[in-house]
């Protein structure tokens, strides 16, 4: 093969190759943060969206516990030590009660023998049983706990806890004594739009509709 017309390095005489395929391709890899960015806009873009929304959160939630601790302040300034050693009594007291009252409800639930509904507000899930046995669990939405008046102003709808009493079963859900309401989705949860009223629950229609023929006035709701 003839070599006089192939590169040499001026130093050593060796013949020069040129660079492989794979060489290339190796040259070609991407390095570093910036290739990343430029190579996939669209994902940093989102990924920043999600961060900055977190972040706006996470603010407003701090944002509200300061004020609130803002306000407890101020509202505890203005009272005398004895008014502040008797709001501290009650505020224990009503603590302890609540303690009280969801024990009684875990305890009373696990117990019951004839059909009941238990709804855990923390993991907001609501079971149909019957003598210990889960016959159905559902998917559960809670509204605010405070409703806004036309004035302006809030007052008090907090959702219940410990035992309440089916009071009525309708086409729309479920009222319970004392006047909390178990409504029904228009379908599904996850495309129900409108909000749910404050002091009250909201499960999907498929569940509302299976668990209809067991519900009747006097059942045991427990709320825990």
């Amino acid at each position: 093969m003839m070599t006089d017309n192939l590169p040499r390095d001026p130093f050593s005489g060796d013949l020069v190759t040129r660079r492989t395929a794979g060489r290339d391709e190796g040259d070609r890899r991407r390095k570093g943060w910036n290739d990343f960015r430029r190579a996939y806009p669209g994902f940093i873009f989102t990924l920043g969206i999600a961060l900055f929304a977190m972040l706006v959160v996470d603010g407003w939630l701090i944002y509200r516990r300061v004020d609130y601790a803002a306000e407890i302040t101020t509202l505890r300034s203005h009272m005398s030590g004895a008014e502040r050693e008797k709001t501290d009594a009650i505020v224990e007291a009503t603590e302890s009660k609540a303690r009280i009252e969801l024990e009684l409800a875990k305890r009373q639930a696990r117990l019951e023998k004839r059909f009941h509904l238990n709804v855990s507000v923390d993991s907001a899930r609501m079971y149909l049983e019957s003598g210990g046995a889960t016959l159905r669990e559902m998917a559960v939405q809670f509204g605010p706990e405070r409703n806004v008046t036309p004035a302006g102003d809030s007052l008090p709808a907090a959702i219940p806890r410990g035992e309440r009493t089916v009071a009525e079963v309708d086409d729309g859900g479920i009222t319970l004594d004392g006047g909390t309401r178990i409504l029904t989705a228009g379908g599904t949860l996850d495309k129900e739009t409108a909000p749910v009223p404050a002091g009250a629950l909201r499960v999907g229609r498929a569940d509302m509709e299976a668990i209809r023929p067991n519900l009747s006035a006097g059942m045991k709701v427990y709320f825990y």
